[in-house]
Protein backbone atom coordinates (compact mmCIF):
# COMPACT_ATOMS: atom_id res chain seq x y z
CA UNK A 1 0.00 0.00 0.00
CA UNK A 2 1.36 3.04 -1.13
CA UNK A 3 1.52 5.96 1.61
CA UNK A 4 -0.09 9.34 0.10
CA UNK A 5 2.92 12.02 -1.50
CA UNK A 6 4.08 14.37 0.76
CA UNK A 7 3.08 17.42 -0.75
CA UNK A 8 5.02 20.68 0.54
CA UNK A 9 3.92 23.88 1.28
CA UNK A 10 5.67 25.37 -1.67
CA UNK A 11 4.24 22.70 -3.89
CA UNK A 12 0.86 23.74 -2.77
CA UNK A 13 1.02 27.28 -3.02
CA UNK A 14 2.42 27.05 -7.15
CA UNK A 15 -0.74 24.71 -7.53
CA UNK A 16 -3.73 27.06 -6.26
CA UNK A 17 -1.86 30.22 -7.26
CA UNK A 18 -1.40 28.01 -11.25
CA UNK A 19 -5.40 27.13 -10.36
CA UNK A 20 -4.57 23.69 -11.19
CA UNK A 21 -7.09 21.25 -11.07
CA UNK A 22 -7.34 19.06 -7.96
CA UNK A 23 -9.64 18.44 -4.56
CA UNK A 24 -8.19 20.23 -1.66
CA UNK A 25 -10.00 18.40 1.60
CA UNK A 26 -9.80 19.63 4.93
CA UNK A 27 -9.95 16.88 6.86
CA UNK A 28 -10.33 19.06 9.84
CA UNK A 29 -14.03 19.38 12.10
CA UNK A 30 -16.73 21.19 10.42
CA UNK A 31 -16.67 23.76 13.26
CA UNK A 32 -12.94 23.96 12.10
CA UNK A 33 -13.59 23.97 8.35
CA UNK A 34 -16.21 27.27 9.42
CA UNK A 35 -13.73 29.06 11.69
CA UNK A 36 -11.27 29.00 8.65
CA UNK A 37 -9.45 27.05 6.36
CA UNK A 38 -7.40 27.04 3.24
CA UNK A 39 -8.64 28.72 -0.27
CA UNK A 40 -10.60 26.61 -2.73
CA UNK A 41 -10.77 24.00 0.33
CA UNK A 42 -13.98 21.62 0.52
CA UNK A 43 -14.80 20.84 4.42
CA UNK A 44 -14.70 16.95 4.77
CA UNK A 45 -14.49 16.05 8.12
CA UNK A 46 -12.75 12.62 8.86
CA UNK A 47 -15.28 10.41 11.01
CA UNK A 48 -18.25 8.59 10.80
CA UNK A 49 -20.15 10.09 7.44
CA UNK A 50 -16.16 10.68 5.07
CA UNK A 51 -17.31 7.52 2.99
CA UNK A 52 -20.61 8.63 2.63
CA UNK A 53 -19.52 11.70 1.59
CA UNK A 54 -16.81 10.66 -0.98
CA UNK A 55 -18.99 9.66 -4.28
CA UNK A 56 -21.05 13.32 -4.03
CA UNK A 57 -17.65 14.96 -3.31
CA UNK A 58 -14.96 13.50 -4.96
CA UNK A 59 -16.82 11.00 -8.16
CA UNK A 60 -13.71 10.79 -9.97
CA UNK A 61 -11.31 8.15 -8.51
CA UNK A 62 -8.61 9.46 -11.22
CA UNK A 63 -8.58 13.17 -9.58
CA UNK A 64 -5.78 14.82 -7.59
CA UNK A 65 -6.66 14.62 -4.23
CA UNK A 66 -4.48 16.46 -1.46
CA UNK A 67 -5.84 16.44 2.16
CA UNK A 68 -4.83 18.61 4.41
CA UNK A 69 -5.28 18.75 8.73
CA UNK A 70 -4.14 21.07 11.71
CA UNK A 71 -0.64 20.11 11.17
CA UNK A 72 2.32 17.60 10.63
CA UNK A 73 0.73 14.79 13.32
CA UNK A 74 -2.92 15.68 12.53
CA UNK A 75 -4.41 12.24 12.60
CA UNK A 76 -7.43 13.04 10.50
CA UNK A 77 -5.71 14.04 7.51
CA UNK A 78 -3.11 10.78 8.12
CA UNK A 79 -6.67 8.99 8.17
CA UNK A 80 -8.36 10.71 5.41
CA UNK A 81 -5.75 9.89 3.23
CA UNK A 82 -5.23 6.53 3.80
CA UNK A 83 -8.63 6.16 3.71
CA UNK A 84 -8.83 7.58 -0.16
CA UNK A 85 -6.33 5.44 -1.24
CA UNK A 86 -7.66 2.55 0.25
CA UNK A 87 -10.66 3.28 -1.57
CA UNK A 88 -9.15 3.10 -4.70
CA UNK A 89 -8.06 6.86 -4.78
CA UNK A 90 -5.13 7.01 -7.40
CA UNK A 91 -3.45 10.43 -7.17
CA UNK A 92 -3.64 11.12 -3.18
CA UNK A 93 -1.50 14.02 -1.50
CA UNK A 94 -1.11 15.00 2.24
CA UNK A 95 -0.33 18.58 2.67
CA UNK A 96 1.71 17.51 5.92
CA UNK A 97 1.96 20.81 7.41
CA UNK A 98 -1.65 22.04 7.12
CA UNK A 99 -3.36 25.01 8.62
CA UNK A 100 -0.21 26.00 10.94
CA UNK A 101 2.22 25.66 8.60
CA UNK A 102 -0.02 28.10 5.95
CA UNK A 103 -0.68 30.36 8.54
CA UNK A 104 3.41 30.53 9.90
CA UNK A 105 3.74 31.16 5.86
CA UNK A 106 1.43 34.61 6.16
CA UNK A 107 -0.88 32.96 3.52
CA UNK A 108 -4.52 33.74 3.30
CA UNK A 109 -7.11 31.80 4.59
CA UNK A 110 -11.01 31.58 3.82
CA UNK A 111 -13.84 31.72 6.64
CA UNK A 112 -17.28 30.13 6.59
CA UNK A 113 -18.27 27.58 5.04
CA UNK A 114 -17.20 28.80 1.44
CA UNK A 115 -17.11 26.58 -1.85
Amino acid sequence: MAMAKIIKIDELRAKLDAEENFYLIDARSGEDFEHNHLPEAIGLAWGPDFEKSLPHILPDKDSEIIVYGTNESCVMAKGAADFLEKAGYARVGLFSGGMVAWMEAGYALEFGRAS
